[in-house]
């Protein structure tokens, strides 16, 4: 999709298993049960994202999870999206939401693990990286550093997502379940909602909207009314660059794909994933009519 004096867009999913969410919500599952849900993020979730890029002509930036790659089939998934032309970007080993929580050599090993892991699968060596639960610290952003990345697209300067989140925490934790979340640093919430230079690092922020800071991400621009919905894409577009951050489960659901039925917490889970699909292709196509679409690796070189 090639225009001239256009804006730069990115496209990245977050591959973040079916069974993370679950412990969102307190809940737990076997390993083996852990290991087929994430199979299916790959192979469904991943699947039809891959279809909708190819579908539109556009390139986009995966953040994979290191050890899931380990999971059969997961790996071939990710070469599929490298031949494509699709760029993977590092999220971490085990997405661990307390990561700004552990020690340095914890960070380290969770960085520098989830590098390898993603190198395994060939293709170009990862640049990127996005944090588990949107959350950086000091020790985080050297360990990118220090092995050479080129962009950190963690922030998410949302008070009102952080509000929401707060508040599913407090809901799980009044039913006397512990969800995996953190609080993070509320101050996230008011950070830079245009990309920014910090030390040898680009900070790329998800997309905000300019003066409410509504979230505009793939669980937003599913799960709300029609009206909002384009409001949220209209109001990107006037960006000259804009990070829109999507999630493997914004194409899938709980009745058609068979999920834990615990998911349906997830509101946006109960939507079925076709009419998702269909509302995400309504705000990409505004958004992709006056902009470019780019990997993150590439949109790296503007700033």
């Amino acid at each position: 999709m090639g225009h001239s004096n256009q804006g730069l867009i990115n496209l990245s999913v977050d591959i973040d298993s079916v069974a993370l969410y679950l412990a969102l919500y307190g809940e737990t599952s076997s390993d083996e049960g852990a290991a087929a849900l994430t199979a299916q993020t790959y192979a469904v979730g991943v699947g039809r994202f891959l279809d909708l890029f190819d579908d539109l002509g556009v390139s986009a930036t995966f953040f994979a999870v290191g050890r899931d790659l380990e999971v059969p089939g997961a790996a071939e998934v990710m070469r599929r999206a490298s031949a494509a032309g699709h760029e993977l970007a590092n999220h971490t080993w085990s997405h661990p939401y307390d990561l700004i929580h552990r020690d340095p050599d914890e960070i380290r090993e969770e960085i520098t693990r989830g590098h390898q892991a993603i190198a395994r699968v060939g293709g170009p060596l990862p640049c990127g990286f996005r944090a588990p639960g949107y959350n950086t610290n000091t020790a985080v952003l050297e360990v990118l550093e220090e092995l050479g990345y080129r962009y950190d697209a963690s922030p998410l300067p949302s008070w009102p997502y952080l509000a929401v989140k707060y508040a599913v925490m407090a809901g799980v934790r009044l039913r006397g379940e512990r969800s995996a979340s953190i609080v993070g640093d509320p101050r996230m919430g008011l950070a830079r909602t245009a990309p920014w230079r910090q030390g040898n690092l680009v900070r790329f922020p998800c997309a905000v909207t300019r003066w409410t800071r509504l979230p505009v991400i793939g669980t937003s621009l599913v799960a709300l009314p029609p009206l909002l919905r384009r409001h949220l894409a209209q109001d990107a577009a006037r960006r000259d660059f804009v990070s829109l951050e999507f999630h493997a489960v914004d194409l899938m659901d709980v009745a058609g794909d068979r999920l834990p039925e615990a998911l349906r917490r997830q509101k946006d889970l109960a939507i079925p994933w076709e009419e998702k699909r269909t509302r995400l292709l309504e705000a990409l196509r505004i958004l992709l009519s006056s902009h470019d679409a780019v990997t993150l690796r590439v949109a790296t070189s503007r700033f």
